[in-house]
């Protein structure tokens, strides 16, 4: 009879794999999406009556909106403060909370401002580049991708809570 001990630190943690981290991902985009409609539908009046353009829905062309560069500005900002807030604040997004992954220091301590700065811009790139900068953490004994090996920081697996 084989008892198996629950990991009570976080570098006792399983170290997340590179499928669970995408289907996390994939949940935290639906997120995006619902938070980016919440956004246009606040900034895009404000985008038309500050920047002086017919953005009206009588017009139904709302490009000269939402193509300049405050509404984007705005709409990057939504996005890295949805993962700022999450990483520095839970540690997780909705995303890593539903597939039980967490994110932290290597000692699991929760990561700085300056490392959530870092993870959000080399992630994007981690992405853009086919993927590259994911995929290549199954070459890695540690399983870690570009964004962690800059940020120094581990996304673990998280135990299932006992009934």
């Amino acid at each position: 009879m084989s008892t198996s001990k629950t990991p009570s630190s976080f570098p006792e943690l399983p170290i997340a794999s590179i499928g669970r981290r995408l289907a996390a991902l994939m949940y935290d985009l639906l997120i995006l999406m619902g938070l980016m409609m919440v956004y246009g539908f606040i900034a895009l009046p404000i985008a038309s009556v500050l920047g002086g353009l017919n953005c009206q829905p009588e017009a139904m062309d709302y490009r000269p909106c939402v193509g300049g560069p405050i509404y984007q500005l705005g709409a990057v900002a939504v996005i890295a403060g949805y993962f700022f807030w999450s990483w520095r604040v839970a540690g997780q997004t909705v995303g890593m909370r539903a597939w039980r992954l967490i994110l932290a220091n290597p000692d699991g301590v929760q990561l700085t401002w300056r490392q959530c700065i870092l993870r959000a811009i080399v992630a994007p790139l981690s992405i853009a580049c086919l993927g590259l900068g994911y995929f290549s953490a199954w070459a890695r004994s540690d399983k870690a991708s570009w964004h962690d090996l800059i940020s120094e920081s581990q996304v673990r697996v998280l135990p299932k809570r006992k009934k």
